[in-house]
């Protein structure tokens, strides 16, 4: 089969490989009070794919299956008239295993989530979600890496009607440590080091029908961002140009180095009400924090920078922008519920012993056998837009199995892989 076409075979297989086998036989969402969400990759979930009549054509579909890169699991005979039942296991949670059969049954199959199952890959896959917020009128998707690419931050900046402000959602991942992720923030940035991520959660009031916000809607925001009302009404900025609404900030400090498995990351809220942007020195031991422009736009940059201690936010002066350490986006398709993403195209990163690849509509990684032989493995749905250096985080735009009718087909995922 042409290495062209082969990731077309991932679905395809499973319509007309069955096929001959058994012919043979914007709804607002919680934006400021989120909470973080450990995301460790599962051992697996069985997915059922097909019955087929008799047990030459289901080895037939398995062959061609495992070919292709699924999981195969050990075929069955089930009482007529099913027959022979052939499965799939994903090599991630429920979650995973839902999503590539949304996709699958978008593609006219009728798969069926079973049960945990271990995968015979040695792969354990899981899904993180970008933005569980709202994505806004349409969201922009970006990203930078690391020198050593070893490390990503993505993020999913959604935008409002006139282009006003719409928190953010992001993941920050290193490599042999946990991701983390963020909703609800207004910027984020990754330390000269990689181990820290700084972040400012967003904070807004509630859009009422009079000109002004009473007070006991500044008493709510106040209590949510944790500080003095007054430091709070201070730094508060117009969050929309057609209704009284206004937004706040605090930012946090999340330590990443000091987590494991039975260690969570270490996080520092730092007791000042403000973040609109946020940047690092260049010897990262010191953080900038950017104040707003008087006219504020959902892309408006810092209107001026001032340095403060990252663990303490003691105030360490002004600087100037062009004195911060430099950040590299990489800008990424938009996401909206208008515009199509194009997932046939193929895209493939290089890594070592790794290789991420994905054509019509599959993600896998080629893992080496140990000779010349690359093995391939499907890790799930969507089109990869980014890859650390070992394909342990892959971020890509992959169908939303929970999107809702006003809501993007699709959505930003880092997938991330662990070699058992």
């Amino acid at each position: 089969m042409p290495a062209l076409r082969r990731t077309k075979v991932a679905v395809i297989a499973l319509g007309a490989a069955i096929a001959g086998a058994c012919s043979r036989g914007e709804q607002a969402r919680p934006s400021a009070e989120t909470t973080a969400v450990t995301h460790r990759p599962a051992a697996g979930t069985l997915v059922r794919v097909a019955y087929v009549a008799d047990s030459s054509g289901a080895a037939a579909l398995a062959d061609s299956l495992d070919r292709e890169g699924w999981d195969v699991a050990p075929g069955s005979r089930q009482l007529p008239p099913n027959g022979w039942v052939v499965s799939i296991i994903v090599p991630g949670d429920t979650a995973l295993a839902g999503a590539i059969a949304h996709v699958l049954r978008a593609a006219g199959m009728q798969p069926q989530v079973v049960a945990a199952q271990t995968s015979t890959t040695g792969i354990a896959v899981s899904a993180v979600a970008v933005n569980r917020g709202t994505h806004g009128m349409s969201a922009r998707v970006r990203w930078v890496s690391s020198q050593d690419r070893r490390g990503l931050l993505v993020v999913e900046d959604p935008r409002g009607a006139e282009n006003d402000p719409v928190p953010n959602g992001f993941v920050f991942a290193r490599e042999g440590l946990p991701p983390v992720q963020r909703d609800s923030t207004w910027d984020a940035a990754a330390a000269p080091d990689w181990k820290r991520v700084a972040y400012s959660r967003a904070y807004t009031t509630r859009p009422g029908e009079s000109d002004s916000v009473p007070a006991s809607e500044w008493r709510r925001l106040a209590r949510g961002v944790g500080l003095r009302e007054s430091i709070v009404r201070m730094h508060a900025f117009p969050t929309s140009g057609m209704v009284s609404a206004f937004g706040a900030a605090r930012t946090f400090v999340v330590d990443v180095s000091v987590a494991n498995d039975s260690t969570p990351v270490r996080e520092v809220a730092l007791p000042i009400a403000e973040g609109w942007r946020l940047a690092w020195a260049a010897n990262g031991s010191r953080l900038a924090i950017g104040a707003p422009a008087d006219v504020i736009s959902d892309d408006g940059q810092a209107s001026r920078w001032r340095l403060v201690d990252p663990e303490s936010g003691a105030s360490r002066g002004v600087v100037d922008a062009a004195s911060l350490a430099p950040v590299q986006w990489v800008e990424g398709p938009t996401i909206d519920a208008s515009t199509a993403v194009d997932m046939t195209q193929r895209r493939a990163f290089r890594g070592g012993g790794v290789d991420v690849e994905s054509e019509d509509g599959w993600i896998r990684l080629f893992v080496s056998d140990g000779g010349r032989v690359r093995v391939p493995r499907i890790i799930g749905p969507g089109i990869a837009l980014a890859s650390t250096a070992s394909g342990e985080f892959v971020v890509a735009i992959a169908p939303d199995p929970n999107a809702k009718s006003y809501d993007p087909p699709n959505h930003l995922i880092v997938y991330h892989t662990i070699r058992q």
